[in-house]
């Protein structure tokens, strides 16, 4: 008996400790509330194993004390060394509380399942696989930390959700060797021996009769008070409230479909120069993950990384912004903006905003989306359900372990009528990591081919993109009549070094932006042409290509404001007044500049 209340003391007085610790700004009531909680915590932690007459060395009682104690740590740890100095006040006494229940509950349904002979086997097993499951929560956040050093949040979660399978396994096959061999061997590990240490636990006495209906008490009072869908703990811990608030947000932003037919009512596009009768075509090309800060058309590189676009920058037709940034350092929420809208200096919903989809139906195009991408991750992202309402959108063939390289949107090319008015868009893989799974194998040019080698396999991501432009710069001006093409990356990145789901620096926001105009189209659109001229060297960011699409199809419309559009003399924005990372840093603080 003395164990077992030395024990509860311990677990109590060490749980407060961590909660102290590892929170801020608590007021003295919340330290005085928890002070109390925590004490009946610990003891239904303990109460089981005195009940059944088992030592607190048992296996499977170490397993549930590790997985509880990994939950009353983790999430408020991370959270604490990556806030402290910037929040002043926070606390997750709520994940304490599931650690120290979690223990009780595990305990309390294997020693029922055990001593009611409930096929142990198969139930213990099925427990184990519960609690791997459990365990993982931690463990990825502990993996999540070691990469980014930083506490896992709302961005870096909804990255993991919205990644596309292929990317995954890109991801794996990129770390060494030894740990591709170790992780999965250490999964399987991790397993196994959670699995050892429940299978041990073979009979359950009681030397009194009071105490199975206790222990059966508690384990009716522990399942209802954790797992409750509405007010449970565990849905109240910091890690799963912040999984069901990207949840949330997915979800809200797939009411960007059902709002479609309303948006559509309220949108008014007129042509300020109507088209004529002989058709034409715009291109807008998305590219991924490209720097200009290694772009030989953009800046001095030392390798000329862009021969294409370096030739034709000399031409008229040809015009380059050497100051645009992207609004974010990630795919999905940089083209949720990018797309509509909605952008970081408006309030804008994403679900509520028109998108340069519905401009170009009403101004009279049929619209295209042919991407190279797939849908990113399980769920509809914005991306993929702004595509989807074109009127044709298709995705290459996404085997998975097997690399789909940009030029395969050509053949898409081929299906577009030139006997009508059309605008495509090209969404490429680009220089997504692995850079050097972005080009075929004979296309290297700064690398070795098939060597590993991050700045030159990135060096030959970047001039295969160049090519692939060239090729759809011709394609469309041979055999579309193409009046517009307008290219710009979704975001930049460093190539040498890990990507952070947070902003770290201005290099992963430094993007190429440029557009071509037809003679054709400069002759009918004199002044826009002249504007882009004039605005050419302006401070730019790409949450505002919506607007300035509208600006190259020439319209009017009650969902666009021609001072967001670099094809107006009414451009408001300038380097002190535009921002990135959504908002949150000024493209000013960019010291380069």
């Amino acid at each position: 008996m003395n164990t077992y209340f030395i024990s509860i003391i311990l677990l109590y007085i060490f749980s407060y400790t961590m909660y102290l610790l590892l929170s801020k700004g608590l007021g003295h009531k919340a330290q005085y509330l928890q002070l109390r909680r925590f004490l009946p915590c610990a003891v239904l932690a303990i109460l089981p194993m005195y009940l059944i007459n088992a030592p607190l060395t048992s296996s499977f009682y170490l397993l549930d004390f590790f997985i509880g104690w990994m939950w009353i740590i983790t999430y408020p740890l991370f959270y604490y060394l990556t806030y402290h100095k910037s929040s002043s006040d926070f606390g997750f006494h709520l994940d304490t509380v599931f650690g120290l229940y979690f223990m009780g509950w595990s305990l309390s349904l294997k020693a029922l399942l055990v001593y009611f002979n409930i096929f142990p086997t198969i139930t213990l097993t099925l427990v184990s696989v519960i609690e791997f499951i459990i365990l993982l929560v931690p463990i990825v956040q502990w993996i999540y930390y070691q990469l980014y050093h930083t506490c896992i949040n709302d961005e870096g979660l909804t990255l993991i959700l919205e990644t596309d399978h292929n990317e995954t396994i890109e991801f794996f096959k990129s770390l060494p060797i030894l740990l591709q061999i170790f992780t999965p061997v250490l999964v399987a590990a991790s397993f196994i021996i959670i699995l050892y240490c429940n299978l041990c636990f073979t009979s359950v006495t009681f030397t009194n009769n009071w105490q199975l209906p206790i222990l059966a008490v508690i384990f009716i009072f522990l399942t209802t008070y954790l797992w409750n869908l509405k007010k449970g703990v565990f849905i109240r811990t910091g890690i799963v409230e912040l999984y069901l608030d990207v949840k949330s947000y997915i979800k809200e932003t797939a009411t960007y479909k059902i709002k479609l037919n309303e948006r559509l009512q309220s949108l008014k596009v007129s042509l300020k120069n109507p088209l004529d009768n002989h058709p034409s075509t715009i291109i807008m090309v998305i590219g991924e993950s490209a720097s200009r800060d290694y772009m030989s058309a953009f800046t001095d590189y030392p390798q000329n990384t862009t021969p294409w676009l370096k030739k034709m920058c000399n031409i008229r037709n040809f015009i380059l912004f050497p100051n645009a940034y992207a609004c974010k350092d990630q795919t999905v929420p940089v083209l949720e903006h990018a797309l509509t809208e909605a952008n970081q200096y408006n309030n804008k919903k994403f679900y509520e905003s028109c998108s340069i989809i519905d401009i170009a139906k009403k101004a009279g195009y049929k619209t295209y989306w042919f991407s190279n991408q797939g849908h990113v991750g399980s769920a509809e992202t914005a991306i993929t359900l702004v595509a989807n309402t074109a009127d044709k959108a298709e995705w290459t063939k996404q085997n998975l372990n097997q690399y789909q390289y940009d030029e395969a949107l050509l053949e898409n090319l081929q299906k577009v009528s030139p006997n009508e008015n059309n605008f495509i868009v090209l969404h490429l893989m680009g220089s997504h990591f692995n850079f050097i799974n972005r080009y075929p194998y004979n296309f290297a040019k700064f690398s070795q081919p098939g060597k590993y080698d991050l700045i030159p396999n990135y060096l030959d991501s970047l001039a295969y993109t160049d090519y692939v432009l060239q090729r759809v710069f011709d394609y469309g001006k041979d055999k579309l009549n193409l009046q517009a093409l307008v290219y710009f990356s979704d975001h930049a990145t460093i190539p040498d070094k890990r990507r952070s789901p947070n902003f770290s620096g201005f290099a992963n926001v430094r993007i190429p932006f440029f557009t071509y105009l037809s003679n054709e189209y400069i002759e009918k659109n004199s002044y826009i042409y002249n504007n882009l001229k004039t605005n050419q060297n302006k401070f730019f960011t790409n949450d505002l290509i919506y607007d300035f699409m509208c600006g190259i199809f020439n319209i009017q419309s009650n969902h666009y404001d021609e001072q967001n559009s670099l094809t107006s003399l009414n451009y408001k924005y300038t380097l002190q007044n535009l921002k990135t990372d959504l908002g949150k840093i000024n493209i000013s603080d960019d010291i380069t500049k």
